[in-house]
């Protein structure tokens, strides 16, 4: 973001779900990674939903394995605004790099953001992620 808000105080003018927003991404995300796409999923305020899901790629997992991934994620967030003062500046995301898939978190708010998925192909930038979500928000 080029601004300097805390990502824990990133509002839109709209009333419009993370849901709903996770939902509008899957044609973007296709455009921009294709097959790499495994999974987008949004978190608000204890609430969970998982808005695209590639059954090849996340077979391994089962629903309440996705839920309690997606519960760390969203514990992880309210500790955004500590790191952000610590370093002076918002946190955009954060990518966990494992050896088969990459997950990118973008925070909303202290409680609610979007999580975006991929294949590690090695080949995606995850800041062209990273970029497709913050736009995607910012357009709600």
């Amino acid at each position: 973001m080029a601004e300097n808000s805390s990502s824990a105080d990133r509002q839109t003018a709209s009333d419009q779900s993370l849901a709903t927003v996770a939902r509008g991404l899957e044609s973007t995300l296709m455009d921009t990674v294709g097959e790499t796409l495994v999974g987008i999923a949004a978190y608000e305020s204890g609430e969970y939903s998982v808005q695209y899901r590639d059954d090849a790629a996340s077979a391994q997992y089962t629903t309440s394995d996705i839920t309690a991934i997606l519960e760390n994620i969203q514990l992880e967030g309210i500790g955004i605004r500590a790191y952000e003062e610590y370093h002076g500046q918002s946190l955009r995301a954060t990518v966990r790099v494992f050896e088969e898939i990459i997950t990118v978190v973008v925070p909303v708010t202290e409680t609610s953001g979007l999580v975006v998925v991929l294949r590690n192909d090695e080949v995606h930038d995850p800041y062209e992620v990273i970029q497709a979500v913050e736009d995607a928000v910012s357009e709600r």
